[in-house]
């Protein structure tokens, strides 16, 4: 478990450095001069773990039929991945975007409740962190669940659920791969299933939420006996799970400004 979250965030860290003109974190964001209607203070909490979600083909069963290992992650490097993304799909219009770069275990646990009751002490004091930059709105990504379900051409497959950030395996299911004009048995599929919440401080309530399921699929060519983990590359799971985030972000950020904006 140690060794594959030294080899994301490895790799990660590499990646990030061609990125860094584009990823402005807080510090840097706060100094800037530039004067918007609203000020977007982005949040993620998504990046603390991957799940590496093996298919287990039970039947009969109302629990998941999968089993779940959660791959915990040093460092916020999923979280960056997350939170470029976002900033790429703003863009300089408006609004201004914040990112906030917490590695705080609190945010990760109290995800599902920042904006109830309970997360309210937790919600306060970030605010009041923030206060002299007269941040108008919180946007927070989250880990989302939602049933496995991976494109391939003759359909969907999958089975049970997934959540956050991670990669889906199975050993069993034929997978057609066009190009070579033949099957293999088993796949893995990166995921990552998130949502986009938006609270408005001045109506202390949530505004708008948009969800996202994105996944694509990988055969696991002539893989036997072998560990699934092993059929991609240290970069290619990291620029799965990168490209998932930078062609999902987008399109959600861009439909919860309009819905909040209604």
């Amino acid at each position: 478990m140690r060794q594959r979250a030294t080899e994301i965030s490895r790799i990660g860290r590499a990646s990030l450095v061609a990125v860094a003109p584009v990823l402005l974190w807080v510090v840097a964001a706060l100094a800037s001069s530039a004067v918007a209607q609203e000020r977007w203070a982005a949040l993620s909490v998504i990046g603390d773990r991957m799940n590496l979600v093996y298919a287990r083909m039970q039947t009969g069963t109302r629990t998941n039929p999968n089993y779940v290992e959660p791959v915990l992650m040093k460092d916020d490097v999923l979280d960056r991945l997350a939170l470029n993304a976002l900033l790429k799909a703003a863009g300089t219009s408006d609004p201004e975007i914040l990112p906030l770069a917490l590695r705080d275990p609190r945010f990760y646990q109290a995800q599902e409740k920042l904006f109830a009751g309970d997360g309210k002490p937790l919600l306060d004091g970030l605010l009041k962190a923030v206060e002299a930059q007269k941040i108008t709105h919180v946007l927070l990504l989250a880990r989302a669940r939602g049933e496995a379900s991976f494109q391939v051409r003759e359909g969907h497959i999958g089975i049970g659920t997934v959540e956050g950030l991670g990669f889906y395996v199975d050993r069993s299911t034929r997978v057609e791969r066009v190009a070579e004009r033949d099957a293999d048995r088993g796949y893995i599929a990166p995921f990552a299933y998130y949502r986009l919440v938006l609270f408005d401080v001045a109506r202390n309530a949530v505004v708008a939420e948009e969800r996202v399921a994105a996944s694509n699929t990988h055969p696991l060519v002539g893989s036997g006996e072998a560990d699934p983990w092993d059929a991609l590359s240290a970069q290619q799971k990291v620029d799965d799970l990168e490209g998932l985030l930078n062609a999902n972000t987008g399109p959600a950020f861009n439909r919860l400004k309009s819905r909040a904006r209604r």
